[in-house]
């Protein structure tokens, strides 16, 4: 008889690749989103709202990132000690989320000062 297991870590992940994704959106809302979709003919003067939102939305998606690698590190830890096989193993799709989670915070924190500046001078900003 198979047992389902039940793992928040999933969620945690999916939480923290939600939350990154929405701080990257507002790193890039206040110049380059809204002159690159411009340029191809789109409108997107009701982005600059999430401008604000910015580090609060960054920190929020550092702090659940963590928390899904934390929980995900946890749970290969308690596998690797069950000799019974009683935990079951954290998911290939975990990883990939928590990957790209971590990736779409970094790109969040260094868009300012790192991404922002250079691409705004190739589209022919300020």
């Amino acid at each position: 008889m198979s047992q389902r297991f039940k793992s928040p870590d999933g969620g945690v992940a999916a939480l923290g690749t939600l939350a990154s994704f929405g701080a990257l959106l507002s790193a890039a809302a206040c110049c380059v989103l809204p002159l690159a979709l411009g340029s191809i003919g789109l409108g997107a003067s009701g982005l600059a709202a999430f401008v604000p939102y910015h580090w609060p939305l960054t920190i929020a998606a550092v702090l659940a990132v963590a928390a899904g690698w934390f929980l995900y590190i946890r749970k290969r830890r308690a596998r690797a000690a069950d000799t019974g096989c009683t935990v079951a193993p954290p998911t290939q799709a975990t990883l990939l989320m928590l990957t790209l989670a971590t990736i779409a915070v970094a790109l969040s924190a260094l868009w300012p000062g790192y991404i922002e500046r250079p691409l705004m001078g190739l589209l022919g900003g300020a």
